[in-house]
């Protein structure tokens, strides 16, 4: 009788077992479409919301998207501008501003072997004065742009994050590759002839652009207006062309007023440029536009 009772709460527990893990699978099985209903609804969402925006747009946006997506206040877009340096773009706040307007990527050690090998970066060391999270996006085996999240625990820095931000990576790319190419041509075919100044249709189109993004809070931006006196901008420009970098842009509105929209740089330190411009002999002033 105790060998037949012994057996038989062997083989209660078995099926006790069989049905446990039957209900695992099928609760693996409702969490792996209830993923791939929201892997579909956050593709939707995330191209339907990128179609939305010009191309001037897109690299701003994409970083406030990045920010619902990945649940992190704190994004920041660089763009490449050569094998060593980028230069900031986007950003969502302070924090995620706080590596500077250029950086040279090469030199951040396991960040740069991270993204170089196509792989996502987790600082799961919390090392100061790296992101928490970082990816490339790619082009002729190029990082082209290097997305950083700060203000993510470090809990969740795990595999599944990694995939969710991979993936996200993947729906944006061709989006934000062929904004970083517009963007970086953007002055050549828009020059007025014979100088390095926009146009007023470029240039108006540019400057709605960078301050509708700053009233949202995805960059900094000031622009100055050139006390032109008797002075044509063409002659202005080519003396201020070597105190501005190359970042900045200059153009003509209002019929023909010269401006400079500087990029990155918030009202005290435009300051610094308006000095340079004194000692050039050229007085200006600052110029608010409503985003």
């Amino acid at each position: 009788m105790g060998d037949k009772g012994s057996a038989q709460r062997t083989t209660d527990e078995m099926l006790r077992e069989i049905e446990r893990q039957k209900e695992l699978l099928e609760e693996k099985d409702r969490e792996i479409e209830e993923l791939k209903k929201h892997s579909f609804e956050r593709f939707y969402d995330i191209m339907s919301r990128l179609e939305k925006y010009t191309t001037e747009e897109v690299l701003f946006y994409t970083a406030q998207i990045l920010s619902e997506v990945m649940d992190s206040k704190d994004v920041a877009i660089y763009t490449v501008v050569n094998r060593d340096y980028a230069r900031l773009f986007s950003a969502t706040s302070s924090e995620a501003r706080q590596l500077g307007n250029s950086l040279k990527y090469t030199a951040m050690g396991n960040l740069y072997n991270d993204l170089q090998s196509g792989r996502v970066y987790m600082n799961k060391d919390m090392e100061a004065g790296r992101p928490v999270m970082a990816s490339a996006i790619y082009a002729e085996e190029e990082i082209r742009v290097i997305l950083m999240f700060w203000g993510i625990p470090c809990q969740r820095l795990t595999e599944t994050e990694g995939n969710r931000l991979a993936v996200t990576e993947a729906l944006i790319q061709n989006a934000v590759l062929r904004a970083s190419r517009y963007m970086a041509s953007f002055r050549s075919k828009r020059y007025l002839e014979g100088t390095n100044v926009l146009n007023e249709e470029a240039f108006t189109v540019l400057v709605k652009t960078f301050f509708g993004a700053k009233a949202k809070g995805l960059t900094e931006c000031t622009m100055l207006e050139i006390e032109m006196g008797y002075h044509e901008y063409k002659s202005i420009s080519i003396q201020v062309a070597n105190h501005i970098r190359q970042t900045d842009y200059m153009g003509v509105m209002e019929g023909g007023t010269l401006y400079i929209l500087l990029c990155n740089t918030d009202p005290e330190n435009a300051k610094v440029v308006q000095e340079r411009l004194q000692k050039l002999g050229y007085e200006s002033k600052m110029k608010e536009i409503a985003g």
